[in-house]
């Protein structure tokens, strides 16, 4: 579960991934294994733009296109009749918490504006622990998350608080639920993710030999901005083997859910987040055709989509308050379902209770540590608002020693402020300059798929 926790929607068909590589047993002897991969290989974090040239740095959404090269017209890998049915769900009663709803400016309402900030492989959604495999299986996908960005009158760029999520899956055929009442699980693209990996190690080799530019390690780097992008003499040619990557691997039929974090009307606060799925012809009447619907909150009760975080101080901090699921044995049991959960049966923890004045200081670290486990938290059981502030929360909560330097992370991109609620982008920040994130979450996730492909792919 990433960022608001769309990138686990999905997996609400997810399936039994298997990762190969050879043909056979003979191909397999005769191919060295590949070298472990690291953080930074798997989860692509860009510098956050600050100057007029810096757009040059950046990916824009709508130059992602997938196609043959010598056509004539290529695809968009967020196709306008999806970006308007995003506008659409963003501007609906869906979008809707606490009597405040999502606003999106003018210059977001143009798919020209929005950039990639971030870019997620992932080995398998909602979690690899067995526990959650066993539950709901794994479900590979590339994840966008992407942002507005537009110029000042001195052509600097402005990055709106405003980001988004893309989930692009690689499933094929489905599996039977593990529960009564749950849906099917999916079965993965065994091919598709076999050539994302082998490219991903094609990169990080290249990156390191010097091949882009000057030798750039990505071993043994903590996550923050990519090495590759951080670096003058590979930032250029490693942004076009990005771009090209995705070109080659996502297109607007993988693309299977969005989700967007965003504020009121010209308000600087609440945030609201909000997820989205794809649903196929004939389920809805009013998408003859198919197409996105909003998603009910797992964690809610069952028939309310959006959640509110206000600033600190304000009571009711988050509406609707959730009920999570975290505490008890992972189930695909949740109130997103047609079945759902009871809020009677559930058991669990979530930020909520750390925003009371004075915060429960004695339990702290306790909901905390829960909520960055991904063995123990996912989308289904534990609610957006607490993934996208719990580093913020351990930060101002916990002892120094516990959290201002954690491992596996860069410290310049810890979150700074407690209004920055990005796991994986950029949040503006004082004097305009806007700050590339990350938190305990996302590196815990991306380190539960590196070990994951080292250990069932790179090491076979």
């Amino acid at each position: 579960m990433d960022s608001f926790a769309t990138s686990s929607f999905a997996s609400l068909r997810l399936g039994l991934i298997g990762v190969l590589l050879g043909a056979g047993s003979t191909a397999l002897a005769q191919r060295p294994a590949i070298s472990p991969l690291s953080a930074n290989d798997v989860s692509w974090l860009f510098p956050a733009p600050a100057r007029a040239a810096d757009f040059d740095k950046l990916i824009a959404v709508r130059d992602l296109t997938t196609g043959k090269p010598s056509a004539a017209k290529r695809d968009p890998i967020w196709p306008d009749a999806v970006f308007k049915q995003f506008l659409a769900i963003a501007a609906s009663p869906a979008a809707e918490a606490g009597g405040k709803q999502i606003g999106l400016p003018a210059e977001a309402q143009t798919i020209d504006a929005w950039f990639v900030a971030g870019i997620r492989i992932d080995a398998g959604a909602p979690g690899l622990s067995n526990e959650v495999v066993g539950q709901f299986g794994r479900s590979p996908e590339i994840r966008l998350i992407v942002q507005p960005v537009t110029r000042n009158p001195d052509g600097t760029p402005k990055v709106l608080d405003i980001a988004a999520h893309l989930i692009f899956n690689f499933v094929a055929g489905q599996n039977d639920p593990a529960q009564t009442g749950c849906l099917q699980r999916p079965k993965p693209d065994l091919v598709a993710f076999k050539a994302i990996v082998a490219e991903l190690a094609a990169l990080r080799t290249r990156l390191s030999r010097g091949l882009l530019g000057n030798r750039v390690a990505t071993s043994g780097v903590p996550l923050g901005v990519h090495p590759g992008l951080a670096n003058a003499t590979t930032a250029k040619n490693v942004r076009k083997e990005m771009k090209s990557f995705l070109e080659r691997h996502i297109s607007g039929q993988r693309l299977d859910a969005m989700a967007i974090a965003a504020l009121p009307a010209g308000a600087p606060a609440p945030w609201i987040f909000l997820s989205m799925t794809k649903v196929p012809p004939g389920v809805v009447p009013a998408l003859p055709n198919g197409g996105f619907v909003p998603v009910h909150g797992p964690t809610l009760d069952g028939q309310q989509f959006a959640q509110m975080l206000e600033p600190i101080g304000t009571v009711p901090p988050v509406v609707p308050a959730p009920a999570t699921n975290n505490l008890n044995p992972i189930t695909c049991r949740n109130a997103a379902l047609p079945a759902g959960l009871p809020v009677a049966e559930r058991s669990g923890s979530s930020t909520t209770e750390l925003f009371a004045s004075p915060p429960p200081a004695a339990k702290a670290k306790q909901v905390l540590d829960l909520i960055a486990d991904p063995a123990k938290s996912h989308f289904f059981n534990t609610d957006c608002i607490s993934c996208h502030t719990e580093t913020r929360r351990a930060m101002d909560l916990l002892p120094l020693n516990d959290i201002k330097v954690v491992s596996g992370i860069d410290p310049a991109v810890l979150p700074g402020g407690d209004w920055n609620v990005r796991n994986f982008g950029w949040s503006p920040s004082g004097g305009g300059q806007a700050q590339a994130t990350v938190t305990r979450r996302t590196a815990a996730e991306t380190a539960a798929v590196v070990a994951f492909i080292n250990s069932e792919l790179a090491a076979k």
